[in-house]
This record gives structure tokens, sequence and C-alpha cells, in this order.
């Protein structure tokens, strides 16, 4: 008995490490296996997403997750009026892929979100896409017409409730703005959004990154150091290597200019360590054969526990089979033996009933 409870209290131990040791996606991936709730099933596949999206070394694996959102919205035939999340997934699934370099299938899934969004009537999400599209010219080097979707995004989100959308969309009109060479039109917008993404907890360190290059640009050293270290030490906390990488090197290049040194060597290793971080990268091509060794995994444990369910079910059927047979057995056995005892006993007690009565009828006769 307490070999028993040592196996189980150890077996416990066991498992209450594991369960401590599990990543907060993967206790998103549990939840959203046993939602039925179909809406909340969504959210955790957005939350999903994200997690991998900000870690800039899961695109696919983000990819992968907003694909889940749209097919499963599909199967459940969602009113076009209630398809937020899945606005929401086209335009990550857009931005992912113009991360990745495919600009025309970013462009192809904005344009599927802005059919989607005037559908819905949803203002939010035209601003969002104002916004993106915005970026994408930003990119491409054409500035006005940036502008001029970035206006048309703050237009709306100016009129709208939604904080989170007005900081993103003023960091976008910031990051053009630098792009252009216009540093204190950058800095006044950039300022203002990471105000605002600040105050919800939803830092940017990429905007924290362009602020401390603008800060560089006109020469505020202290400023482009204070935010520089911002934006490092958010891209640590969001486990983001690109935007770790860049504003290292950013600080780096910073401690060249004033001479200091052992500042410009730690920062210039930490790239080094971030740079090689991005060459582990993993490549768009993997995300179908990810996905379905993902589900054969899947399905192979299900088999086997399946199997061993089986195995020992059959088990239990065999051994209580012979557990009722030798039962029997043993019961047959002794009713088997209680009754020759009871024979002997009968025998014994007639042999020495007619050795009294012989010796009785002896004893007479004398």
């Amino acid at each position: 008995m307490p070999k028993v409870i040592f196996i189980s209290l150890l077996f416990c131990l066991q498992a209450y490490s594991s369960l401590s040791q599990t990543s907060y996606i993967d206790s998103l991936k549990i939840k959203a296996a046993q939602e039925t709730d179909i809406q909340t099933k969504l959210r955790h596949y957005i939350d999903i997403s994200n997690e991998y999206f900000q870690k800039q070394l899961h695109y696919d694996s983000s990819l992968v997750y907003l694909e889940k959102i749209r097919t499963l919205t599909n199967e459940e035939k969602i009113k076009d009026t209630d398809r937020d999340i899945e606005a929401y997934a086209i335009n990550n699934q857009a931005i992912i892929y113009y991360t990745l370099g495919n600009k025309e299938k970013a462009v192809d899934y904005f344009n599927e979100g802005l059919l989607l969004s005037k559908k819905m009537n949803k203002p939010q999400k035209l601003a969002l896409l104002y916004n993106n599209i915005g970026m994408i010219h930003k990119e491409l080097g054409t500035y006005k017409k940036s502008l001029t979707y970035l206006d048309s995004a703050l237009t709306i989100v100016k009129k709208n409730e939604s904080k989170r959308l007005f900081g993103v969309v003023n960091t976008s009109l910031g990051e053009t703005n630098y792009a252009i060479g216009n540093y204190k039109e950058a800095i006044h917008y950039l300022k203002k959004g990471i105000q605002r993404l600040d105050s919800l907890k939803q830092p940017s360190s990429e905007a924290d990154l362009v602020l401390a290059k603008s800060y560089k640009a006109i020469k505020d050293t202290d400023a482009a150091i204070a935010q520089a270290e911002k934006a490092f030490q958010q891209a640590q906390n969001q486990r983001a290597p690109k935007s770790a990488y860049e504003s290292s090197m950013l600080l780096s290049s910073i401690y060249t200019e004033i001479g200091d040194t052992e500042k410009e060597t730690f920062y210039l290793k930490n790239a080094l360590r971030y740079n090689d971080s991005l060459s582990l990268s993993t490549d768009l091509n993997d995300i179908e054969l990810k996905e379905l060794k993902e589900q054969q995994k899947t399905q192979e444990q299900q088999l086997q526990s399946l199997k061993d369910k089986d195995i020992l079910y059959t088990i239990l059927y065999v051994v209580g089979a012979i557990i009722l047979v030798l039962l029997s057995i043993l019961i047959f056995r002794q009713y088997r033996n209680a009754k020759l005892t009871r024979d002997i006993h009968n025998v014994q007690r007639d042999l020495i009933q007619s050795e009294l009565e012989r010796r009785g009828k002896g004893t007479d006769h004398n």
C-alpha cells in the first residue's frame, strides 16, 4: 500500500510540473479545443495567432490559425454583419504576407477585407484597412498615396471610439513622415500614438524605434537613447528579435557617435545575438508541411490512445473471465470437499455406531 501511494504521489508531482511548464500558447490551444461556443473559440484562435505573430519568427504558425478562423467562420455560416473576427483575420493575413515579401498576395487580402468591411458597414475596419494600405504605399515609396490613405483613416478614428486604432494610425503617420524626412511631424504623430498605445498597455517596439530614429535625426541624443532603450526593452518583453536587433544596432551607432565604447560594444553584441535568432526563422514554404505533421501527430496519438484502451479493455475482460472461472472452480471444489468431509463423517459415525452395537451384544451374551 505505501508503494502505491508513493507512485501516485510521484505521478501527481510530475503532472503538476508538466502543467506548470505549459506555455501561454499551449493553454490557449487547450481552451480553444475544449470550447463549444464558436465566437469564443474564434477569439482564442485570434489570441494564438497574435502570440505567434509577436514572436516575429512564427509567421507560418500565425497564418495557420488565421486560416482556421476563416474556415470555421464559413463552416458555421456566420452572417456578414457578425464577421468582425474574420475581417480581423484577413487583415492580419495581408500584413504577414506583406512582411514576408509577397506584396501581390497581401494586396489581394487587403482588397478582400475592404469588401467585407463595406458589407458589414464597419467604419473601424475601414480605417484599419486604409491604415494598412497606406503603410504598403509607404514601403513602396509612394508617400503621397500613403498619406492620403492614412489621413482617411485618421478622419474615421477621430470620430470612432477605438482608442487602440487611434494610436496605430498616429504611429503610421509618424513612420511615414519619418520616411519622407519630416522629422518634427514624425515626432508629433509618434508621440501621440505611442502615448495612446502605452496607456492601453499595448506598446509597439517598432513605433518606439522610429521615434528614437527621429530624435537621432534632429540631434536630440538623450531623447534618442531613452527611446531606443525603451524600444529594446519592449522588444525583449515581446520576444521580438527583429525589433531587438534593430534597436540594438541603433543604440550601438549612437554610442559610437558619442564615444562610449563600452556601451557600443554591449549593444553590438546584442545585435549579433538577435541576428543569429533571425537566421533561424522558419521559411513560409514549410507551412503546409508543418501543419500536416501536426495533424498527423495528433491523429497518431489519438489512434494509439484508442488502441491502448482496446488492449486494456480486452485484458480486463480476459482477466475477469479467468477470475470468474477460477472462482467457479474454487466454489465447486469447496462444495465437493465439504460434501466429501460430510460423507466421511457419516461413514465414521456409522462405523463407530456399528462397533458399539457389536460390543454391546457381546457383553449381553456373556
